[in-house]
């Protein structure tokens, strides 16, 4: 009869044939470093669209009636990634908006963006 070694510390299982770990810390601990390898790159990215958004939020907040434009390299300085939006949507008038949730920022020339919040 061959024995079975629990698949997180190794030692030998007695019981049940099918029986795959010691007991539930074993369990919890071999699938908690399973899913944190799966889901770095994961986090990662959450955390870029995070820090996108809250970078949309704050400069909407600040806009002014006067002045609803903004310098490319305002997004740059404050760490804001480019490359990085929840979605897309063509507006009516044609122009391209990249959202990150419900923030995005409009293209106008090569340097000025228009940032708008979806209601």
């Amino acid at each position: 009869m061959e024995k079975n070694n629990c698949h997180f510390c190794q030692h030998p299982l007695a019981g049940r044939k099918d029986k795959k770990f010691c007991d539930d810390h074993c369990r919890s601990a071999f699938n908690n470093q399973v899913n944190s390898s799966r889901g770095i790159q994961m986090k990662k990215v959450n955390a870029i669209l995070r820090k996108n958004r809250t970078i949309l939020e704050n400069l909407f907040a600040a806009q002014t009636e006067t002045e609803t434009t903004l310098v490319k390299r305002k997004f740059q300085e404050l760490g804001f990634v480019f490359n990085f939006h929840t979605h897309i949507e063509e507006l009516e008038e044609g122009k391209t908006c990249y959202f990150c949730y419900e923030y995005g920022y409009i293209p106008l020339n090569n340097s000025k963006l228009a940032v708008i919040k979806l209601n």
